[in-house]
């Protein structure tokens, strides 16, 4: 698993509103139980929201990666990765600094 995987969401609940999640920590911190990560949803709830959200194409979805929905999940219940968004990693930068310092 490296950083920016896209994984199916293992949730049922909020697997139709995000139907991936993208393992956001670094590959090098993998021996901890959980890892972070940040929904792929269909689409922004709001303009702000849309500043520390990054559109991507997965398969034939153009989905929002959520930076403000970031969260730990259990490193066991990632399965096989779909993809990856590393191509829009300094996009994902930018919206985390703008996410974390504003700018």
């Amino acid at each position: 698993m490296r950083q920016f995987d896209v994984f199916p969401n293992p949730s049922p609940r909020s697997r139709i509103a995000a139907p991936f999640i993208v393992l956001m920590q670094s590959h090098f911190v993998d021996a901890m139980p959980t890892a972070l990560i940040a929904p792929l949803i269909r689409e922004p709830r709001s303009g702000d929201f849309t500043r520390v959200s990054v559109m991507v194409q997965v398969n034939d979805d153009t989905l929002h990666l959520s930076l403000a929905e970031m969260a730990p999940i259990i490193r066991s219940s990632l399965k096989r990765a779909v993809g990856s968004v590393k191509p829009h990693e300094d996009d994902i930068r930018r919206a985390l600094d703008r996410l974390f310092t504003g700018f």
